[in-house]
Order: C-alpha cells, then structure tokens, then sequence
C-alpha cells in the first residue's frame, strides 16, 4: 500500500516539529551547562532567557512559514511538546553532566589566563601612569 502525498507531506511536517522541540530544548542546554561552568548574576540570566526566547519565536515561526506555509496547527505545536519530552526525559540529564564535565577544566584554565591577564594588566597600567605623571 502506498501512502498518499498528502499524508505523507503532514508526517514529515510531525517529524519536523519533533526535530524543532529536540533542537530547541538542546540550545537551552547548552545555556544550563554555561550557567553550571560559568556562575553569573541574575541580570545576566535574564538577558540569556530573553535571547532564548526569542530564539524560539523566530525558529519555530520559520518552522510554521517554510514548511505550512504560516499556518499554526496544533499537531505541531504538539509536535515540538513531544520532542522536548522526549529529548528532556532521555538525555537531557546526560547532555548537560557531559557538557560541566568537559567545559570544568576549561574554565579552570580560562580563569587563570584571566587572572595572569590582570595581574599584567595592573603592571602595564602602573607603569603607563607612573610615565605619564613624570611628564
């Protein structure tokens, strides 16, 4: 039996929004395992949530215009629902452990070049400002 093109057309539609949910809860991972690597304050927070979200707006909003020609249908809002909790109940868990453990010794690292940079820094601005003052 074949499928006619029309069905055919709405499953890879569902698939694609499965696909948007995946991709869009592993974005906002990867800002999870930022915040983990790298503690920050709360404005900075917002400012990343907003990003997010309206990362959100234009992707799913591509999503509705490329492939339904803009028509919001609720399949595939369910669709993207489906594919956040199927890749937030199996691997989100495991994405974002991976993720601190890879990322920590980075940061470690990253910290003390910061801090060498500094202390060069702290040097150089004395010295510039001890000729300066000398003029």
């Amino acid at each position: 039996m074949r499928i006619s093109a029309a069905i055919g057309a709405e499953a890879m539609f569902f698939l694609a929004s499965v696909l948007e949910g995946v991709g869009l809860v592993l974005v906002y991972d990867i800002f999870r395992i930022i915040r983990r690597v790298i503690k920050h304050g709360n404005i900075w927070i917002g400012m990343e949530d907003i990003f997010y979200w309206l990362f959100c707006t234009v992707s799913v909003f591509l999503l509705l215009y490329r492939e339904n020609d803009g028509m919001m249908r609720a399949f595939s809002f369910l669709g993207i629902m489906f594919g956040i909790a199927i890749y937030y109940f199996l691997f989100s868990r495991f994405v974002i452990k991976i993720g601190v453990l890879v990322l920590t010794p980075f940061s470690k690292i990253g910290k003390k070049i910061l801090f060498f940079f500094r202390k060069v820094l702290k040097k150089v601005y004395k010295t510039i400002r001890m000729g300066l003052c000398k003029l």
